[in-house]
């Protein structure tokens, strides 16, 4: 497999670089990080009580149980639709990918979650968010099937902008429910980003087409 370097990968360095300094942060329980967890996490506390019972609402689509119906779903209707690369793309990316990079990275970091505001009670520790990195990766690779699939500019842009706000809502979901800090949700958006993009270089030239066995 050849392996030419694109601008892409220069950016996609910089955000790995970023992320590392990102979590040793969190590691060291930075004081600049915890001020900014403090404040981002204060505002989005009074946020209008209609905004957070949605939020509570929303936030359970990125429970694991939902995941994996939603990405079994969307995996089977792919093989349907005789796309059955896609499809396995899809489910590496989110049921290998997004779950075991997100559960090492919590075993190292072991950061303790939040208790002074909680609408919603669960275990575990907190960096990164779990929902945050699989929602990246789940939505991310959805993308980068209907970009590969789908030709018309217009239709690619309305759905960049959905996918964008959806992982951005489950973002501050997990902030408002009150279960993760700000650089958790952060945190596990770059992680999300960095192994959707490894994914999408390493698989380019074999998502579409059928599946073949060599002899």
């Amino acid at each position: 497999m050849s392996f030419n370097w694109h601008r892409r990968d220069g950016g996609m360095l910089a955000l790995l670089l970023f992320w590392l300094f990102w979590s040793w942060s969190v590691w060291q329980r930075a004081d600049w990080l915890t001020s900014f967890d403090h404040h981002v996490a204060l505002a989005l506390h009074h946020s209008p009580q209609w905004f957070q019972q949605a939020m509570l609402t929303y936030t359970l689509f990125g429970n694991p149980h939902s995941v994996t119906l939603i990405t079994l779903v969307i995996g089977l209707a792919l093989i349907v639709g005789r796309h059955p690369r896609s499809a396995l793309f899809f489910w590496l990316n989110t049921w290998l990918l997004a779950a075991c990079g997100n559960y090492w990275i919590k075993q190292l970091i072991q950061r303790p979650r939040p208790t002074a505001w909680r609408l919603t009670n669960i275990g575990g520790f907190s960096y990164p968010s779990g929902h945050a990195t699989t929602t990246t990766v789940l939505i991310g690779s959805l993308l980068v099937i209907a970009y590969d699939l789908l030709k018309r500019p217009a239709v690619r842009r309305w759905l960049l902008g959905t996918g964008v706000v959806l992982i951005g809502l489950m973002l501050v979901s997990r902030v408002i429910v009150g279960v993760h800090y700000p650089s958790d949700v952060l945190g596990g958006a770059m992680l999300g980003s960095l192994l959707l993009y490894a994914s999408t270089r390493l698989s380019r030239g074999h998502r579409t087409g059928p599946v073949q066995f060599r002899k």
